[in-house]
């Protein structure tokens, strides 16, 4: 067991692919986390959320609100490194 405060690594093999939604203003969750965390999970998928706030998902953006939903309700993952809001 590891101590308190210790992450334990991750990988995720063999796992479905993991959306990972990582916000540039998020105020709780540095930005930075969000690749670090799709580069140690071997199935992650980075989409990245140009705005403020923590949540991006609630943010009231419709690329997240799309890309997002499609995941969950359709199983579409999207590609590596998609942007939102799409320049």
């Amino acid at each position: 067991e590891l101590p308190y405060g210790e992450a334990k690594r991750v990988d995720a093999t063999g796992s479905a692919p993991i959306l990972v939604v990582g916000g540039t203003g998020d105020p709780a969750t540095p930005y930075e986390w969000a690749p670090k965390l799709v580069s140690q999970l071997k199935t992650g998928v980075l989409v990245t959320y140009k705005g403020e706030g923590h949540g991006a998902y609630l943010s009231g953006d419709s690329c997240v609100k799309r890309v997002t939903d499609g995941y969950l309700l359709d199983g579409k993952v999207p590609e590596n490194g998609t942007v939102c809001p799409s320049p």
